[in-house]
């Protein structure tokens, strides 16, 4: 069964000074993009996160990190690329305020992973307006107190789905859904039949500390391993 590792780390409470050892692994243009983040936490959820996938396929694939390349894919989604030739390997990151994750797998494999910060102040008319209404209506049922914590669920799930295809945002988000995320194993619905098998798709979701939600979704078999 191929396995897909799931990388989360705590950034909370780092500083810039914090991470020099992983701002050395970082190449130019990562450093200068670093750079541009106008506060200090952008920079350091960047830097920790970059300098994390480095380490993670710099292992995976018996290489120095820093010899590593990333090349933009269709819509943006990056593929690592290792001498000259893209390297037998998937990933995809996400980080958030205080934390950062980074999900690796086998060559090929549709792979996407989303934290957020369920701390953060959610705008539930977004379900609403572009959510598919069986999400909607799941998220309504939710007591008051419960719903926030149910949208981020619901989102970082959604947010995995489109990261995994690498068509982002392209894809409108009600054109599939999430009828019950509670339930074991999570379900993903289309409504066009072009979009594939919904059975060939598989969801995983975790909360992280107190407050911190990580989804992770992949096409074909496979099986999580979290390492925190």
């Amino acid at each position: 069964m191929p396995r897909i590792r799931v990388h989360s780390r705590s950034i909370a409470g780092l500083r810039e000074a914090d991470l020099e050892a992983e701002r050395a692994l970082l190449d130019e243009a990562e450093r200068e993009r670093a750079g541009r983040f106008v506060f200090e936490s952008g920079r350091v959820e960047f830097t920790a996160v970059h300098a994390l996938v480095r380490t993670l396929l710099g292992r995976e694939l018996g290489a120095d990190p820093r010899a590593l390349r990333f090349v933009a894919q269709a819509y943006g989604k990056p593929a690592v690329w290792l001498d000259g030739a893209p390297a037998p390997v998937s990933f995809n990151l996400s980080h958030t305020a205080g934390m950062v994750a980074v999900a690796v797998g086998p060559a090929d494999m549709a792979l996407g992973v989303d934290v957020e910060n369920g701390e953060r102040a959610v705008d539930l008319s977004i379900a609403e307006s572009y959510f598919a209404p069986i999400e909607t209506a799941w998220l309504m049922a939710k007591a008051e107190p419960d719903r926030r914590r149910a949208f981020t669920t619901l989102w970082t799930l959604k947010e995995a789905f489109i990261k995994a295809t690498g068509k982002g945002l392209s894809q409108e988000l009600d054109r599939f859904w999430f009828a019950d995320p509670s339930q074991i194993p999570i379900r993903i619905g289309f409504r066009d039949e072009d979009a594939g098998q919904a059975d060939e798709w598989r969801f995983e979701h975790r909360i992280l500390g107190e407050h911190h939600h990580l989804s992770v979704g992949w096409r074909g078999p496979g099986e999580v391993e979290w390492i925190d």
